[in-house]
């Protein structure tokens, strides 16, 4: 798909929740959503920023004109190379020694053109630095392993002495998607979305996809997919959540392909478990992070990855960050979110996490 944001959510069912509040939990989950893409947007503008004056540090590195000829190189070398892997004469050709081959002739290409292999290399170093300051992954809410056992809060605080505790069939859920080119429109994103709320699945595969990485491409993927139900809490206070979820997959997959000799790339994919009040005192979801996954390389690769078997019960705890008026109807989300970004400078990337989740039980207790 191209650049945007969508969702979708559906108000949990129950008859005896006010009117009142139902229209609350749509108008906060409305902007939420406008205050969230608004945040990519800036994101973006920023990373574009960046790459623009990287674009233009390297094209005085080269003059303009040269420039042009070095891309259009570049373009020539990787249809010769695909060429000379066709059959039948391809049957028979080492690939690793036509890419060292291709490495040569760009090594000698620059520097007949009076540029330093080693000093692109360093601005392009100082471009990835930069967008890596510009994105970070949502803020990790609080989280412990599990959930005390005498009702108190770490650190002595007290808690409401009762829980709220709930587990499947669910009536409410919420599906996003967010995908941007940061610079450059070389990347398709998508998603595949698993969601049963009856059965309390949440997940999704997510795919960043370039296939013609030109000079300075930058892009990211963000997919959450939760389940809602109703809460109404005992006391005044932030929610405090603990989910018990079991894991029915989680795959980190990369593949990539060198283009040419000084490429590089730079690829993050990371889940969570999210939980989200929609209420006005609350700006946002709460995050606990489960499995994260950084590959950076200039080569052609197959990288796959799991950290989480599949079958294991995870547990984590959150907590909401505004104040929720004691007795007052909320809609409380929960379930998984995937980022998954990718820089890349003459690399063929595909990327794609791929996670599943069983929400067994969640727990409530408000907290001071």
């Amino acid at each position: 798909m191209g650049d945007g944001i969508s969702s979708l959510s559906r108000i949990p069912l129950d008859p005896e929740v006010p009117a009142e509040a139902r229209d609350m939990a749509e108008e906060v989950g409305r902007a939420h959503a406008e205050r969230e893409s608004a945040e990519f947007g800036a994101r973006q503008v920023k990373a574009r920023d960046l790459v623009s004056r990287i674009q233009e540090r390297v094209r005085d590195l080269f003059g303009a004109e040269e420039y042009a000829r070095f891309r259009h190189f570049l373009w020539r070398e990787g249809i010769r190379v695909r060429d000379l892997m066709l059959p039948p004469r391809g049957l028979t050709s080492d690939y690793g020694e036509l890419h060292r081959e291709r490495r040569e002739r760009a090594d000698v290409f620059l520097r007949g053109q009076g540029v330093a292999p080693e000093e692109l290399a360093g601005i392009l170093r100082e471009q990835h630095e930069g967008l890596a300051d510009i994105f970070r992954s949502p803020p990790i809410g609080s989280a412990d392993a599990a959930h005390p056992a005498d009702g108190d809060e770490p650190g002595g605080v007290a808690a409401e002495p009762r829980a709220f505790a709930t587990g499947p069939p669910f009536s409410g859920f919420q599906r996003g998607f967010h995908f941007a080119n940061l610079s450059g429109s070389g990347f398709r994103g998508d998603q595949f979305v698993t969601l049963v709320p009856s059965s309390g699945i949440v997940g999704h595969q997510v795919r960043l996809t370039n296939d013609d990485a030109s000079d300075f491409d930058f892009a990211e993927a963000v997919a959450d997919t939760q389940i809602a139900f109703w809460f109404q809490p005992g006391m005044t206070g932030r929610v405090s959540m603990t989910i018990e979820a079991q894991c029915q997959l989680a795959t980190h997959s990369l593949r990539t392909e060198d283009e040419w000799g000084w490429s590089d790339s730079s690829t993050n994919q990371d889940n969570f478990l999210m939980m989200h009040v929609l209420h006005p005192n609350v700006p946002g979801p709460s995050f606990a992070g489960t499995s994260h996954f950084h590959w950076r390389t200039d080569a052609t690769e197959e990288v796959f990855r799991r950290f989480v078997p599949v079958g294991t019960t995870v547990v984590r705890r959150m907590v909401g960050d505004g104040v929720i008026p004691a007795g007052q109807f909320v809609v409380v989300r929960a379930g998984t979110r995937t980022t998954a970004t990718s820089w890349t400078n003459d690399v063929v990337i595909h990327s794609t996490p791929d996670f599943r989740w069983l929400i067994r039980s969640i727990a409530i207790q408000m907290v001071p």
